[in-house]
Order: structure tokens, then C-alpha cells, then sequence
């Protein structure tokens, strides 16, 4: 049997993955941008700017992940998956804005 192509998966695919796609080529173009900016020598503050909304997109990609992993496999499973959800947790807690905060402190 043939793997589908990238492109036939693509067009396949659920409706919340594609949205999640582009919010994430939306955030990967933010990320060119702030590239060009560095290059082109753009005002630090433009800069930092940017980089404080291309940060907060990918937070809200994460939320978007965990809102339909946790509609997906948690609300829909008969058994929850305890070893899965203990890593969830664990990211989740690795995202969290203080966590984060704490990081650029260090």
C-alpha cells in the first residue's frame, strides 16, 4: 500500500489541525520577519516588539494544542492515560508564563 503525499495528508486532515497549521506558518512568518528586521538593522524596541507577539502567538498555540488533546484523548478515552497526562502536566508547567519569566532571569 502507498503512503499518501504530503499534500494529500494535508488536504485531509481535520479542520482544528489545519487552523493549527496556520496559526503556526502565521508565527513561523513573524519569526522571518524579525530575522529581516535584525538584518535591516530595525530599532531594538521594533524588534523586541515583534518578539514579545510572535511569543505570546506560540503561547496560544500551546493552549490550542492542550484544549484539543484534552477534548481528543482525555474527554473521549474511556481510561485516561495516566503516564500521558502526568508529560502533559509536565509541559504544561514548562510553558506557564512564570516558568518561563524564571528562565530569562537565569
Amino acid at each position: 500500500m502507498a503512503k499518501d503525499s504530503l499534500i494529500e495528508r494535508l488536504e485531509n486532515l481535520p479542520q482544528d489541525r489545519k487552523a493549527m497549521l496556520n496559526r503556526l506558518r502565521r508565527v513561523e512568518g513573524q519569526l522571518r520577519g524579525i530575522q529581516r528586521m535584525i538584518i535591516e538593522e530595525k530599532p531594538c524596541y521594533d524588534i523586541l516588539l515583534q518578539l514579545s507577539a510572535a511569543r505570546k502567538a506560540m503561547q496560544k498555540a500551546c493552549i490550542e494544542i492542550l484544549k484539543n488533546y484534552l477534548q481528543r484523548c482525555v474527554h473521549e478515552a474511556k481510561s485516561p492515560d495516566f503516564e500521558n497526562l502526568e508529560k502533559l502536566i509536565g509541559a504544561l508547567i514548562e510553558i506557564s508564563p512564570s516558568k518561563m519569566d524564571d528562565q530569562e532571569k537565569e
